[in-house]
């Protein structure tokens, strides 16, 4: 702060001071202040201080060596005009809520009919103590701030213990994991080693029966040399006993080569290896965070009743008085919501989305953002007609298109992610390829984030903010994750992403507020346009679920059709139109089928195999053309539907 105070800034000829000599601004010069003198509440300049203290001998003065016991701000220049340079405040403006000079009143302030001197106006909030309420304000607010002060400091030892006794988790898991690895690892030895001893006394008892069988053919090999033409009769008999020895070995040869060669092999089980791969951690961090009862609103009940003004609507006919002064500050409604805007990263949030108080409350619920009415007929039938065909494959697709998801800006844009090729292309009111985007890796979802901006989840843990800005795509941001995103979707200012077994709600800024919902396999979601229905599928099991706002569950529903043959697919399997209408891909079936908002039954087949489907893995309703669009498995096409509602 001091060397603010000291600090000054030359703009030409002119200085601006932290600090300027009352007498010299008296006499139109502006020279930097080097004193300040307590009883008179002035700064002088080393000049004019000597003036000073010839009239005021037992005034104290503080130099610079004491600027730390100077106020924050002169308060000479507080009671000056800042319109009127020359002219002081002495009064106060209630219908604009404005303090003025004698200037001010006759030039802008004359029509005003609640104009008050600043002196009555001091006396006023004498005699209603309102100045005593203020500093009972400050003292409960300052001690307020210190016990604020002293728990943060005792959190922030809670939370140097947490970390080691998590580090400790950790390494105790480490070790744990370490001990199974080496056990699995005893047992694939042992079983090399009695395969191995297995392996070795086959080999062994065959090589024996060569050796036996060598020796024997060599006896009788010399025998027949030796009676060979001394008796026709012993060379018959030696000729039969040689023909029975030579089909037994002939049988061990056989035997033999039926084995082949014999080698050791080891197939390592990839299981291992590949939840390994889907792992982003040993174990997941969260920050747990209470809720503690907002303090008492004191400075706003007293700036409210400070700033009403006495007189009444009736000596006002016209009401001209409608500053803000003449209305209540309003206190937070439980009811009232709370939408999301950029930048706003530090508010905290109470469950029911209201702002709570920064100094005495935060919370880890979800950044609401309910719109009332914002769901019209939610579980209308949803008919199609009039399906054409159009083509997205472009110059430089190298394989053929995969339309994992199709998304629409607020404004209007539909842009499409080409799963197989690593695109994301934009399409006009034609549905044809206007420009692309080339993707570091393959595109598993998209989501609408505003008027121009799209978040793609890709399958490196990263999601890439992409615009659209005059027909062009433009890279906006990257955010990195600790986890993969599989699936992702936004509703007012609440990011919601599917890592595969769990679902995360995420700020827009990449804050994560908490894990929502954790089962086997979460790969898909979408969330209703008022925000109080989340839908996540369930590949493992082909369910859709059902939950609140919240993360509780509201329904699970079995739906054969999301069966897959090949595992688990991109695309968002799950969509939900702007008046609420839920729809799932039936890829098995080559369906598209709606949902009631609930998820607890289904009610209609909106697109079957007959339509010209097949394999669908990304639906999506275009509300500003009536439309149904859907993308398939390794298919260069998207078919476009008229919709009709019943």
């Amino acid at each position: 702060m001091a060397s603010n105070m000291e600090s000054s800034i030359n703009i030409g000829s002119i200085s601006f001071f932290d600090f300027s000599c009352f007498r010299c601004q008296e006499n139109d010069r502006n020279t930097e202040a080097e004193f300040y003198c307590e009883d008179c509440s002035k700064f002088y300049c080393s000049k004019c201080v000597n003036y000073h203290n010839s009239f005021y001998t037992k005034h104290a003065l503080l130099g610079k060596k004491n600027i730390s016991q100077w106020p924050e701000s002169d308060v000479s220049q507080l009671e000056q005009c800042q319109v009127h340079k020359k002219e002081k405040l002495t009064g106060f403006c209630e219908d604009h809520s404005e303090l003025i000079c004698h200037a001010c009143h006759v030039h802008n302030h004359q029509k005003c009919s609640h104009v008050v001197l600043i002196a009555d106006k001091v006396k006023d909030l004498h005699q209603k103590g309102d100045f005593k309420q203020l500093s009972e304000t400050f003292d409960t607010q300052y001690q307020q701030l210190i016990h604020k002060k002293n728990d943060l400091e005792e959190n922030m030892k809670s939370i140097e213990k947490s970390y080691k006794k998590i580090l400790e988790e950790i390494n105790a898991l480490r070790k744990t994991i370490n001990d199974a690895l080496d056990q699995l690892e005893k047992y694939t030895k042992k079983e090399l080693d009695t395969l191995l001893e297995t392996t070795r006394k086959s080999i062994q008892t065959d090589k024996e029966n060569c050796t036996e069988s060598i020796k024997n053919i060599t006896c009788l090999k010399e025998d027949w040399r030796r009676i060979n033409g001394k008796s026709e009769s012993l060379n018959f008999i030696k000729y039969r006993k040689c023909i029975v020895h030579s089909i037994k070995v002939e049988a061990v040869l056989q035997e033999m080569t039926k084995k082949n060669e014999i080698q050791l092999i080891f197939k390592p089980d990839t299981t291992i290896q590949t939840n390994l791969s889907t792992l982003s951690g040993l174990g997941q961090i969260f920050s747990s965070v209470k809720q503690f009862k907002p303090s008492h609103r004191i400075t706003e009940n007293l700036v409210t009743r400070q700033n009403k003004p006495e007189a009444s609507s009736q000596s006002d006919p016209e009401n001209r008085t409608t500053s803000i002064l003449k209305k209540k500050i309003p206190k937070p409604d439980p009811s009232s919501s709370r939408k999301y805007t950029p930048g706003n990263q530090t508010s905290d949030l109470t469950k029911s989305g209201q702002v709570s108080d920064p100094v005495s409350s935060s919370s880890d619920q979800l950044v609401q953002g309910y719109q009332p009415g914002a769901v019209s007929k939610p579980d209308q039938i949803i008919k199609v007609t009039n399906d054409k065909r159009y083509t997205v494959l472009i110059k430089g697709d190298e394989k053929t298109c995969k339309i994992s998801v199709i998304c629409e800006t607020s404004s209007g844009e539909l842009l499409i992610t080409d799963f197989n090729n690593k695109k994301v292309k934009l399409l006009d009111q034609t549905y044809k390829v206007v420009t692309h985007c080339d993707l570091p890796s393959t595109p598993w979802s998209m989501c609408s984030i505003d008027s121009n901006l799209v978040a793609v989840a890709m399958s490196n843990k990263d999601v890439h903010f992409i615009s659209v800005s005059n027909g062009q795509l433009i890279q906006d941001r990257i955010l990195k994750l600790q986890h993969f995103c599989r699936g992702i979707a936004h509703q007012d200012g609440n990011l919601y992403m599917a890592d595969g077994k769990a679902l995360y709600l995420y700020t827009v800024d990449g804050r994560l507020v908490r894990e929502m919902y954790n089962k086997t396999s979460v790969t898909s979601c979408a969330v209703s346009p008022d925000g109080d229905r989340i839908y996540v599928i369930n590949p493992n099991s082909n369910q859709l679920v059902t939950l609140s706002r919240e993360g509780t569950v509201i329904s699970t529903l079995t739906v054969p059709a999301l069966r897959s043959p090949i595992g688990v697919l991109p695309g968002l399997q799950v969509h939900v139109t702007d008046s609420g209408q839920v729809m799932v891909c039936g890829y098995w079936s080559s369906t598209i089928i709606q949902m009631d908002r609930d998820g607890r039954q289904r009610l209609a087949q909106v697109v079957t195999e007959d339509d010209g489907v097949t394999g669908p893995i990304s639906v999506f309703y275009s509300k500003p053309t009536g439309s149904i669009i859907v993308g398939m498995m390794n298919n260069n096409d998207i078919i476009v539907f008229k919709a009709l509602l019943e």
